[in-house]
């Protein structure tokens, strides 16, 4: 089993996740909601937050280069099933974690 970390959101909301050291994959046919971090002086940092098929969003974000470049280390995920619910986390955890927008992170990056 992996190291669980929580990370807060802008509405003080906690979610859970699973810390995965990369390189690692996620299993098909999962949805949920995911982060590429990198662990600094003893702080996670968010690089990517998002939401979706975690194998297919996973292979889609190494292959757009954004989060190795910009140091991601791990991947931290959980399953959750309701689109709607995985939205409202992504935008909540997006507006309280800002380093995961450009031009430190890879969110809102084309």
């Amino acid at each position: 089993m992996s190291e669980a970390v929580d990370w807060l959101g802008a509405s003080g909301s906690s979610y859970t996740y699973h810390v995965h050291q990369l390189p690692w994959r996620p299993s098909a046919e999962q949805d949920g909601n995911y982060i590429f971090a990198k662990f600094v002086s003893g702080v996670w940092y968010a690089v990517y937050i998002g939401e979706g098929d975690l194998q297919s969003r996973y292979d889609a974000a190494l292959r757009e280069g954004c989060v190795k470049e910009k140091g991601a280390t791990h991947y931290h995920s959980h399953l959750n099933s309701t689109k709607s619910a995985r939205r409202k986390e992504e935008d909540d955890l997006i507006t309280g974690n800002p380093e995961c927008n450009w031009p430190t992170g890879c969110n809102g990056h084309d």
